[in-house]
């Protein structure tokens, strides 16, 4: 018959056809219907490499190059525990609050927020709350905001928001750091010039009911000159020191 029907060899194998040319080097049929876990390599090769397919299969589900690291550490950004103390809608937004925030310093922040979809009014009084204090002023709809108020958020269109709140018996100014690392953050004109704030941002995360940066848990220390013993090293402040937002498990954080 057809020369090139007697160069192949049809051989059924479970959940599998396999088509294997007679005269592969070490392959005969038997041996491939004894191995259950042989995968088929590409169609055009007509060769058996399983090895070489998982490696590959499993590198589909990650990326051929490990992340980069995040360009800044979070410790260029000053995040600080606050307290509402006043909070009122903007005259000019309806998607705006315009807060008093008290942050451990002579006088509450004036910061602006759009969240007025997600919170009433009311709901805002003596909220607890993490804010970026080293931001550089910006004006919405043109009320002059001093800082932003940090909120974890779930779902595509950020169906739900959450303040991210700090442990119970966090002090206002007490500051929030990625592990160990309390280095001294950068000044407002050097988060603007080099766009600190951006780079860092996309690497904050709620992971498993907790705010995190890059992967690490972010951590509230005392204020500086807040303890008896100004030698020793900052520890968290109360229980675990871990910042949450109320009910989100998992999203990004802005």
């Amino acid at each position: 018959g057809d020369p090139r029907a007697q160069a192949l060899t049809m051989v059924r194998h479970p959940g599998w056809l396999l088509v294997v040319a007679r005269g592969v080097v070490g392959l005969t049929a038997p041996r491939l219907l004894a191995s259950r876990s042989a995968t088929l390599s590409a169609p055009h090769s007509g060769v058996l490499a399983p090895q070489r397919i998982r490696r590959s299969s499993s590198a589909e589900g990650s990326s051929s190059e490990a992340p980069e690291a995040p360009a800044y550490p979070f410790s260029a950004m000053d995040v600080r525990v606050g307290t509402f103390v006043a909070a009122r809608h903007h005259p000019d937004s309806e998607k705006l609050f315009v807060e008093d925030i008290d942050v451990g310093e002579d006088a509450p922040r004036q910061i602006v927020s759009g969240l007025r979809a997600y919170y009433d009014l009311e709901q805002l009084e003596n909220q607890r709350c993490l804010v970026v204090a080293n931001l550089p002023k910006a004006k919405l709809a043109g009320v002059d905001s001093f800082g932003m108020v940090l909120c974890g958020s779930s779902g595509a269109d950020k169906e739900k928001v959450e303040f991210l709140e700090p442990p119970a018996d966090a002090k206002n100014g007490d500051r929030v750091v990625c592990g160990d690392d309390v280095s001294a953050p950068m000044t407002p004109n050097q988060v603007k010039k080099k766009k600190v704030w951006a780079a860092v941002q996309p690497n904050l995360k709620v992971v498993d009911g907790v705010a995190t940066y890059d992967g690490a848990p972010l951590v509230v220390v005392p204020a500086v000159g807040e303890d008896d013993d100004d030698d020793d090293e900052a520890v968290a402040t109360a229980g675990d020191g871990l910042c949450r937002p109320a009910t989100i498990t998992e999203g990004p954080i802005s």
